[in-house]
């Protein structure tokens, strides 16, 4: 079987069952271990699909919210950096807010050395990681979006509102060529743009897969940030804006 057969049955088997091992596509296709992934290393270069460990995930279209634990499994690797990057911004004493982002999570896992950080953020998840630092963290609370594991709408808003931050730390879904910040929860959005209002300094957590395309909701443009923390050198791609890159 050609590769161009074989790749049209692996998106196939994909998006009927959403996730699959490795052995459990060589069954399907009858190929060997090797050979499948070589193919998943294309696919995942080519966007088709999301590569995880173990195995591979259907990637959805733009338009699409993908679940947080499917994020999760998006650029390990490259979240890891991002993360310690980051964490060479915050000061101990920092007050820092955090959106629900798989990449913010990632930073969250790097705080234990920190001392005297205050977390503050809308991620459901983030009580279970920080549970196993020192570090003193208030959640929003608020209506729950359960695929995402955060808190959204006015509740999740107002809270935010009476807390000021040092540094805003986000992620969106894609930054476009023209600079322009976006991603498809629009809710989502909403809560990082009160963040970035009650902080002084606004950090995009970025993963260089995400330059280049855009989603359904503008959130602000690369004027509106002070600093991008990418895992890679990726500032040749927006000149004059070099100097925001980390």
């Amino acid at each position: 079987m050609a590769f161009k057969e074989r790749e049209s049955a692996i998106l196939e088997y994909l998006r009927k069952h959403n996730e699959a091992s490795i052995p459990e596509l060589c069954s399907v296709l009858f190929v060997s271990e090797p050979t499948m992934r070589r193919d998943l290393t294309k696919l995942n270069m080519s966007g088709k699909i999301i590569r995880t460990h173990g195995g591979a995930a259907h990637r959805k279209e733009l338009g699409e919210n993908l679940p947080l634990p499917m994020r999760e499994k998006e650029s390990p690797e490259a979240k890891t950096i991002i993360g310690r990057k980051c964490l060479e911004l915050i000061n101990d004493g920092d007050t820092i807010m955090v959106d629900g982002s798989s990449t913010s999570l990632a930073l969250l896992q790097e705080l234990c050395g920190k001392k005297s950080v205050v977390v503050i953020t809308n991620s459901a998840k983030a009580p279970m990681v920080l549970a196993k630092t020192k570090v003193k963290a208030f959640v929003t609370g608020g209506e729950l979006a359960s695929d995402a594991y955060v808190y959204v709408g006015s509740y999740a808003e107002s809270f935010l509102r009476s807390f000021n931050a040092d540094i805003c730390f986000f992620s969106v879904r894609t930054l476009t060529p023209e600079g322009i910040l976006t991603d498809n929860a629009i809710d989502e959005n909403s809560i990082r743009k009160v963040m970035m209002s009650q902080s002084k300094k606004t950090v995009l957590m970025l993963n260089s897969e995400k330059v280049g395309k855009s989603c359904m909701n503008n959130l602000c443009t690369i004027d509106d940030i002070d600093l991008i923390v990418c895992e890679k050198d990726i500032s040749d791609h927006f000149k004059g804006y070099e100097d925001k890159f980390v």
